[in-house]
């Protein structure tokens, strides 16, 4: 079976496939090319990927229909979409329900995407729910940096304790991946952490979690949580000294939680994290995503940050990570699993098929017709 990984462009350093997990596939009878220098901006110069048995494929265009897999993180350009045939799978990072204009070109020319952002890796959960721990790290770094910035309209705090002070942390959505990974870092710096949460179920393990009791205890500091309420948020917001929205779903559009008013409750100086905006805006002081060069903007005298794509600022973490997933899920696919009807690996992450959207979440999202996959195979 051959594989195609092409590189990221737009100064994204990601990659898919790091050269010892190449050398996995490749010693299982996969074929697989690259493009010059795919990893070279992450310090994976194309010799380590020679010598790990991948072959560096510069006119791959003048064979592309011959690749069984198209790798790429981010979005696969046109050029390539509309020479692949529907028996040809994208293999990508990128998520639809907010790339409209790539899932119509995905529709347009016949392809078949799997996005494995939406793969049932692990029995609780995707390849999205393991990526989202480094969101809840960065959270931690960005606000324990921007808060203390006083000249720079910050606090002047410290995010965490110091003998008897100890910062105030707000997280809407903390039974999830990305808000666990928050409330662990923020427990262990000694910060009092608030959780918010619509699922009274998942707020029970948040509440009973031993690891939480143990940081709390030894960092004294406290952990509340409260099932979601916007009266209750409001009248505890003024004691925030950071405030989270975690609450996200890679099929889901983000719902709006934050009107002005709660906004311009919060204590001026703090910081406003939503880590949900790469589908959408928590707050209604977010117009437009930040990027890494200008990563925050002051609103309400709340220092926000919503730079999306976060992994883009753990690139060497998040493509060791990815890389390991991906090589367990492409051994999969060369045992001949990977039956887009029955595989067990697939599961609901095949978006698009024979021009058709065949992810039931991310039509009704989007309001478009969904076709359940089966009935497309059948025919």
């Amino acid at each position: 079976m051959k594989f195609l990984l092409l590189k990221e462009k737009n100064k994204n350093q990601r990659v898919l496939l790091v050269p010892n997990d190449i050398k996995i596939l490749t010693s299982k009878g996969a074929e697989i090319y690259i493009e010059p220098n795919y990893g070279s901006s992450l310090g994976y110069p194309d010799h380590e990927y020679v010598s790990a048995g991948a072959t560096i494929k510069k006119n791959y265009m003048s064979d592309i229909s011959s690749y069984h897999v198209i790798c790429k993180i981010g979005r696969v350009c046109s050029k390539i979409l509309k020479k692949l045939t529907p028996t040809q799978i994208v293999w990508n990072y990128a998520n639809p329900i907010n790339e409209n204009k790539y899932l119509y070109q995905l529709l347009k020319y016949n392809t078949t995407m799997v996005s494995i952002k939406s793969i049932q890796y692990t029995k609780d959960g995707s390849i999205f729910k393991v990526t989202e721990q480094l969101k809840g790290q960065l959270a931690a770094s960005v606000i324990g940096f921007y808060l203390s910035r006083y000249q720079k309209k910050g606090l002047g705090k410290v995010f965490g304790k110091v003998e008897d002070f100890n910062s105030n942390l707000f997280i809407i959505g903390g039974s999830n991946a990305a808000g666990k990974s928050l409330i662990k870092s923020a427990l262990a710096l000694g910060s009092n952490v608030v959780v918010f949460d619509y699922n009274e179920a998942d707020l029970e393990k948040v509440k009973n979690n031993d690891d939480y009791k143990q940081l709390c205890k030894i960092n004294d500091c406290t952990l509340s949580v409260f099932k979601y309420d916007y009266e209750k948020l409001f009248s505890m917001l003024r004691q925030a000294d950071a405030v989270v929205c975690a609450a996200n779903d890679p099929n889901e559009p983000t719902h709006t939680i934050f009107n002005e008013k709660m906004i311009t409750s919060i204590n001026k100086g703090a910081v406003f994290v939503d880590l949900a905006s790469d589908y959408g805006f928590a707050s209604q002081t977010e117009s437009k995503q930040t990027k890494l060069s200008k990563a925050v903007f002051t609103t309400a005298d709340v220092i926000h940050f919503n730079v999306g794509n976060v992994s883009h600022y753990y690139p060497k973490t998040f493509s060791a990570l990815i890389s390991k997933i991906n090589t367990e899920l492409l051994e999969e696919v060369l045992k001949n699993t990977f039956n887009l009807e029955t595989s067990p690996v697939l599961g609901n992450a095949v978006i698009t098929y024979k021009g058709k959207i065949t992810n039931a979440t991310i039509a009704n999202s989007l309001k478009l017709e969904y076709t359940p996959l089966k009935r497309i195979v059948k025919d």
